[in-house]
C-alpha cells in the first residue's frame, strides 16, 4: 500500500510529467486532481484514471486525504493554490518553476511553509540531471582552472525556461549567494502569454566573488552554433585552463587543460524522466528524514530574486544588490512600462 496520497493542483501539459514520475515512485498514489475548470479536471481525470476531481484546493485536500501537492499552473496563478495547500496541511508540496512571480509572493509561501514545517520543492529539475552532476564536478574540481564566466541562454523567456538556466548555474557554483546585477528587457508581444513577462531579457548577475552569469532570455537569445538545436537552452562555463558546455539538445562539451576536446551524449527529454524521478524521491526524503533537496525553495528563492533583480535593473536604469530590497508588484510594474 502506498504511504503518500498525491493531489494534482492545476492541468497543464507539465502535468503529464508530474504524473508519471509519482507513479514511478511505489510510496505514491495519485488519488485526486484540483481544477477550477471543470472541463480540464474531468478531461485529465479520465485520460489519466485518477478518481476523484475537485474545483477547490482544501476540499481536495480534506476529502481525499491527500498527502503532497504538485501544483502546474502559469506563473500568475501559482500563488494561490499554493498558499492553499500549506493551509489545508498537506506533508508536502513541489510547485512547478518559476517560483513564484514577484519577490514578496515567494517570500510569503515560503515563510509560510517554513512556520508550518512542510518542505517545498521548486521544480527546478535540472539540478538531477546526471549530467549536471558531472558537470559540477568537473567545476568544483578546478581541473579547469578558476572560473572567469557563466553564460545562461533560453530562448524561452526569463520566467519561463530561463528561470532553469540561472537556477542550473547556481547549482554549477554550489549555490553561491548573488552580490549585484544589471539588466534590461524589451517586447510586449507575448507578455501575458504561458510565460509572463518581457518577450527578451539580457544582463549580468555577479556572484559574491564577484564571477559574472551573463544571461539572456527570450525572442532574439543568442544561437548555439552547434547543429541540431531544437532547443536552445544552454550554460557555459569559461575557466582559466579551460571551458565546459551544457546544451538541452546536445548533452556536455569540454575542452581540457591538456587539448583534448570531449563530448558527452544527452538530450532532452530523455534526460527529463529520470531527473524528475529523483525529485519526487527527494521530496519524499525531506518529508520522512528533513533532509534538504537540491530543488528546495530556499534554493529557488534566490534565483527568484535573480529573475525581480534583473526585471527590476531595467526599470530603475541601475544596478540592483542583493538581498532585494524593492517596491512591490514588480512584474504589474514592468507590464506598465512596456504597455503590455
Amino acid at each position: 500500500m502506498a504511504t503518500y496520497r498525491v493531489g494534482l493542483i492545476g492541468c497543464g501539459g507539465r502535468q503529464n510529467a508530474h504524473v508519471g514520475a509519482f507513479r514511478d515512485n511505489d510510496a505514491c498514489e495519485i488519488v485526486a486532481v484540483a481544477d477550477l475548470l471543470e472541463e480540464a479536471r474531468t478531461e485529465f481525470a479520465q485520460k489519466h484514471n485518477i478518481p476523484k476531481t475537485y474545483e477547490f484546493v482544501g476540499e481536495m485536500v480534506q476529502d481525499a486525504g491527500v498527502d503532497i501537492v504538485t501544483i502546474v499552473t502559469r506563473p500568475k496563478w501559482m500563488y494561490q493554490p499554493v498558499m492553499d495547500a500549506v493551509q489545508a496541511g498537506v506533508k508536502g508540496i513541489l510547485q512547478e518553476k518559476p517560483f513564484q512571480v514577484n519577490i514578496e509572493q515567494s517570500r510569503e509561501v515560503l515563510e509560510a511553509a517554513q512556520t508550518a514545517g512542510i518542505p517545498m520543492l521548486v521544480n527546478h529539475q535540472y539540478r538531477f540531471f546526471e549530467l549536471a552532476d558531472r558537470m559540477r564536478d568537473i567545476v568544483l574540481s578546478g581541473d579547469l582552472g578558476e572560473v572567469e564566466f557563466f553564460r545562461s541562454i533560453s530562448a524561452i523567456k526569463l520566467h519561463g525556461q530561463g528561470t532553469h538556466m540561472i537556477d542550473f548555474v547556481r547549482f554549477l557554483y554550489d549555490d553561491r549567494p548573488f552580490s549585484w546585477c544589471l539588466g534590461n528587457f524589451a517586447g510586449k508581444e507575448t507578455f501575458d502569454a504561458k510565460q509572463i513577462g518581457p518577450d527578451y531579457d539580457a544582463g549580468v548577475i555577479a556572484f559574491d566573488n564577484d564571477v559574472p552569469l551573463y544571461v539572456e532570455a527570450g525572442r532574439g537569445s543568442s544561437r548555439s552554433p552547434y547543429p541540431d538545436n531544437r532547443l536552445n537552452l544552454y550554460a557555459d562555463v569559461v575557466c582559466t585552463k579551460g571551458r565546459i558546455w551544457f546544451g538541452l539538445s546536445h548533452g556536455l562539451r569540454i575542452w581540457w587543460p591538456n587539448g583534448k576536446y570531449e563530448e558527452i551524449e544527452g538530450a532532452w527529454p530523455a534526460m527529463g524522466e529520470p531527473a524528475q524521478f529523483r525529485l519526487v524521491e527527494s521530496l519524499i526524503d525531506a518529508i520522512e528524514n528533513g533532509t534538504e533537496s537540491r530543488c528546495d525553495a530556499t534554493k529557488a528563492l534566490a534565483t527568484s530574486e535573480a529573475l525581480c533583480g534583473l526585471l527590476e535593473s531595467g526599470l530603475t536604469n541601475q544596478r540592483v544588490t542583493f538581498p532585494l530590497d524593492i517596491a512591490p508588484d514588480l512584474m504589474e510594474r514592468v507590464q506598465k512600462r512596456l504597455g503590455a
